[in-house]
């Protein structure tokens, strides 16, 4: 981290647009279609927070297996199982409601898990899978001030 409290992503690039870096203790949310780079944005980050920062990670994946998003990650040279072994990175297969109660309890195994490797940044892939969770069903309608309800309790807990 820089003395001015930013925090390098590392991606070539988007630290220039984010004017150095992102504030430490933000929570940045990136949306759009399917395939447009979500995961690989997400996944450089920790990446790179480890390899160049000193800054252990967590990757939550509803989704795509850790097989294959460590798979996937070699693709571009980027060995995510040597990094888990050395305990600079955990990866997390889970379910949205799995991880809405994880960050809700006292006794979160997923903060623990945090906390044990010292992790200072996290990459939950497939966040909009919790507008299921906000509408119940996936309708939209009320269940937007649900879904903002419950991204801000997930920042909460992550904050912790």
């Amino acid at each position: 981290m820089t003395e001015s409290g930013l925090i390098q992503t590392g991606i070539y690039g988007l630290d220039q647009i984010f004017l150095g870096g992102i504030l430490k203790g933000n929570v940045i949310l990136v949306e759009g279609a399917a395939g447009v780079g979500k995961t690989l944005l997400g996944l450089e980050f920790i990446y790179r927070g480890i390899t160049e920062h000193d800054e252990p990670g967590i990757i939550v994946v509803f989704e795509t297996s850790p097989r294959k998003l460590i798979r996937d990650a070699t693709g571009f040279g980027w060995n995510l199982d040597e990094l888990q072994q050395r305990n600079k990175l955990k990866i997390i297969f889970t379910s949205p409601k799995v991880l809405d109660q994880e960050l809700r309890s006292p006794n979160s195994l997923l903060l623990e898990t945090a906390a044990g490797i010292g992790a200072q940044r996290i990459f939950i892939d497939g966040i909009s899978l919790l507008r299921t969770l906000a509408t119940g069903n996936g309708d939209s309608g009320n269940g937007v001030a649900s879904y903002r309800e419950l991204l801000q309790q997930f920042i909460e807990g992550l904050q912790r």
